[in-house]
């Protein structure tokens, strides 16, 4: 009789073990193994500093203020794009033979982001030089997806701020740098914005420091060199 108990005993702790569900290792900590999640930066990656400073931005930044530190920039919003606009859009060829050097395409090639299309009106010489005419004070900045042929808006500033450059850290993520009015109307901040595609984020980051109103649009006539504006 005991040895029959026993015996039930084993085989009822074996098919336990065999039942219990499979367990999976967790992810290491601030990593996501989904790309619909976000991981939260309050300061600026090195990712985000590195793309910068291949643009350039740093040496132009510098050249105004000697100063100039990415590590002051620090996460002061966020939110969600939820009521942004959006339209259905194709461009044409006539589109990518004028703005098309200009577009910043994501690695895969299925997106870009136009920073200069709404703000600036660009035509053709005889001789086939480019020309640019300013279409007013306000700026705004889309991301245009070529597969599901739409277009949306990620920034729109007022005359008190620019976008200056933007790019792609990843499929999922952008990154766009700019300047906003200063408390004081007389000077600018420097700001940056990731964008998170799957989950429709953005962040913005801001530095204390200012910059002269008179240099707002120094880099954005130095990434567009070779177009005359009028």
């Amino acid at each position: 009789m005991t040895v029959k108990i026993l015996v039930a005993a084993l085989l009822i702790m074996v098919c336990s073990c065999n039942s219990a569900p499979d367990k999976k290792a967790a992810p290491a900590p601030g990593v996501s193994e989904d790309s619909t999640v976000e991981v939260i930066d309050t300061v600026l990656t090195k990712e985000t500093i590195s793309f910068f400073n291949r643009s350039g931005y740093e040496n132009y930044a510098r050249g105004i203020d000697k100063d100039f530190d990415w590590s002051r920039f620090h996460m002061v919003d966020s939110w969600k794009d939820d009521t942004v606009q959006q339209k259905t859009y194709q461009p044409d060829k006539s589109f990518f033979a004028l703005y098309g050097p200009f577009l910043k395409y994501s690695p895969d090639s299925s997106m870009f982001i136009d920073l200069d299309s709404y703000n600036i009106s660009l035509s053709k010489t005889a001789s086939g030089e480019l020309e640019g005419r300013e279409e007013g004070p306000d700026t705004e900045v889309s991301l245009v997806d070529l597969k599901a042929k739409h277009k949306k808006r990620l920034v729109f500033l007022g005359p008190g701020g620019s976008v200056e450059d933007g790019g792609w850290l990843d499929n999922d993520n952008l990154v766009l740098i700019g300047l906003q009015d200063d408390p004081d109307g007389n000077s600018k901040i420097p700001v940056v914005w990731k964008y998170h595609i799957p989950t429709h984020t953005f962040f913005l980051f801001q530095s204390p420091d200012s910059i002269a109103s008179q240099q707002i649009d120094r880099w954005r006539k130095e990434r567009l060199k070779g177009v005359k504006i009028l």
